[in-house]
């Protein structure tokens, strides 16, 4: 059996997105407090399409039959940082990524938790490579040059003052008001496995990430990561294009009150040097969802961040 362990903590929903390569879904079991209400899951929605509509891998269904076992575990959406918790019977549909989201009231700057989940799987060898790589060979290879997990947590502060964005498309004024749109896009990239994923450790060095593409989008220079001993963001001072504009990189460790963050080219570039098949470096926001008809005729302050991961372990 093999165990697989990732966590990211930053101090700064259930519904699918329409039909993609990669299906992200947040799930909202945990959500006993009833903080994701009707806006909130809106947002999350939006953050599901915006990943969903531009990522093109393929990843196998695990859905254990026989001998087979899968056990998922989390870190305890209702309470990250001192417990975790198994999801009970999960099995995960091809090309799915589960993100179970919950909410509690953290301490100082503390204003989410979130990262991959972790599993054991047994029983046939087949099945074990299947669980552990989700049909990517990369994500078993050593060093890994991929990751395929099957999805994990994000934990939000409930004692944040949050904008809850009906139309990301536009930037309205929330001075004083943290962007649940940037926090959870950055969130769920961590889930992807920028900084918490054996592959993205696998290409740090002397304080710098060095994947391929992510070196080329900043210059030919390896982009620096920020120094707190982590390896996990990028640093402050770089920059790079979203909607054609240079920002800080949204998977840097400071985010601002009353301001938007997309991710950038260097963002999307990192998620294509772990492994991922990006379609397309300048996503910023989700595609519009089609009208009703249209879809009849298809068919017919400063917010500190920080980071630890472990990796997989025997």
């Amino acid at each position: 059996m093999k165990t697989s362990f990732r966590i990211a903590l930053f101090g700064l929903a259930c519904a699918a997105a329409p039909a993609q390569a990669v299906d992200i879904v947040f799930d909202y079991r945990y959500d006993s407090g009833g903080f994701f209400t009707d806006d909130r899951r809106a947002v999350l929605d939006d953050v599901a399409r915006l990943f969903s509509g531009n990522l093109d891998d393929t990843l196998a269904a695990i859905q254990p039959t026989g001998d087979d076992v899968f056990v998922a575990r989390i870190f305890d959406p209702v309470d990250p940082l001192n417990g975790t918790v198994v999801v009970p019977g999960l099995t995960v549909a091809a090309d799915e990524i589960r993100i179970f989201v919950g909410a509690r009231a953290f301490s100082g700057q503390t204003l989410g938790v979130g990262g991959p989940g972790f599993h054991v799987a047994g029983g046939s060898s087949d099945f074990v490579a299947l669980a552990d790589g989700r049909g990517e060979p990369g994500a078993l290879a050593s060093p890994p040059t991929d990751f395929a997990p099957w999805g994990g947590t994000i934990t939000f502060g409930t004692n944040v003052g949050w904008y809850a964005d009906d139309d990301v498309g536009t930037v309205e004024n929330f001075a004083g008001l943290f962007d649940l749109y940037t926090v959870a896009t950055h969130e769920t990239a961590h889930v992807l496995g920028i900084g918490t994923a054996d592959s993205w450790f696998a290409q740090v060095s002397d304080g710098s990430f060095t994947g391929a593409a992510a070196t080329a989008v900043n210059d030919g220079v390896a982009p620096l990561l920020r120094d707190d001993g982590s390896d996990a963001h990028f640093d402050t001072s770089l920059r790079a294009a979203a909607n054609g504009v240079d920002q800080v990189p949204l998977l840097a460790p400071v985010i601002p009150a009353g301001a938007r963050r997309y991710m950038t080219e260097l963002d999307w570039a990192a998620l294509r040097d772990i492994g991922w098949d990006v379609a397309s470096l300048q996503a910023t926001v989700p595609a519009p969802i089609p009208e009703p008809a249209t879809w009849g005729l298809m068919a017919g302050g400063l917010l500190l961040v920080g980071a630890a991961a472990r990796r997989r372990a025997a």
